[in-house]
């Protein structure tokens, strides 16, 4: 009976069986649920598409295994657990503090790192991963009928989670947050923010504040970026505020510091748009995000 428990907790997270007041899988009926305020986490592997059209089924295979390997164990070690393994994706609950999660963003980029200098060692091209994490109310429950369980979750978290991922495409930015996953992260001190301002998410009326953390650059890029991190602010404070000649110089002054900086580079590619084309009479800097 112990070695079945051992292994049904591969399949449903322990944690998610205790979120629902139960102890083990044989425990819940359906119909269980509970509500909670939880960060979700998601992560998704660049250009993926491109990189599998390279590789056997076999060995498209082994690289996701390899690759969600290498991340899972961050995962649980920050106090997280893995929801579900989508393809080359990943979408982690977070059921305490949102720096949790954050420490565990940081930690995954830094073993993408370490899996890079391995790939690069046998001549094989690095691979890049975006995260994007947002907090709100959640619920886990167990879904189905009597002869099919599934333990499941219903929130638009999970949804604007897995949107805010997919900006790290957009604003070419590796780790992204929702303000909402900041004001009720406790341990602020502990990051490095930067505020990109807001968008509307396709289908949603509200605004969504976007912030990048940075701690999960390399030890360069790192440095490179505290360097900048007031020319930064100041930059999208003029750009907000349609000071875009002066925005142009602090972007410029950004890159110059730090060429490798592909945020600030999206954002002075606008600048010099909105200066050569001006911008809607109502504008407000938020971004109208147009698909999912």
């Amino acid at each position: 009976m112990l070695r079945i428990h051992e292994v049904t907790k591969k399949f449903v997270p322990h944690e998610f069986i205790r979120s629902l007041g139960k102890e083990t899988l044989t425990d819940v009926k359906l119909g269980d649920q509970v509500e909670k305020i939880v960060t979700v986490l998601f992560t998704d592997i660049r250009d993926f598409t491109t990189l599998s059209e390279k590789m056997t089924p076999e060995e498209n295979f082994h690289f996701v295994s390899s690759f969600n390997a290498r991340l899972g164990p961050v995962i649980r070690s920050n106090n997280g657990f893995i929801n579900q393994y989508l393809g080359d994706s990943i979408m982690a609950i977070f059921p305490e503090n949102p720096e949790d999660a954050l420490r565990a963003a940081v930690g995954m980029q830094k073993a993408v790192h370490e899996l890079n200098e391995e790939r690069k060692e046998i001549g094989l091209p690095s691979i890049r991963a975006g995260i994007g994490m947002h907090t709100g109310s959640l619920i886990m429950g167990i879904t189905g009928d009597e002869f099919r369980m599934d333990a499941a979750t219903i929130s638009d978290t999970v949804n604007t989670a897995a949107r805010i991922e997919s900006l790290t495409k957009y604003y070419k930015s590796p780790l992204l947050l929702s303000d909402h996953t900041l004001q009720y992260l406790n341990g602020q001190d502990n990051f490095h923010f930067r505020h990109l301002g807001s968008v509307r998410l396709k289908g949603k009326n509200n605004l969504l504040s976007i912030i990048e953390c940075i701690n999960g650059f390399d030890e360069l890029q790192l440095e490179r970026k505290l360097q900048t991190l007031s020319l930064f602010g100041n930059a999208m404070n003029s750009y907000h505020d349609q000071q875009f000649e002066n925005a142009l110089q602090l972007f410029q002054s950004v890159l110059t510091n730090d060429p490798d900086d592909m945020t600030a580079n999206h954002f002075l590619t606008n600048t010099k748009k909105y200066l050569r084309e001006g911008v809607p009479k109502n504008w407000t800097g938020a971004e109208e995000m147009i698909s999912k």
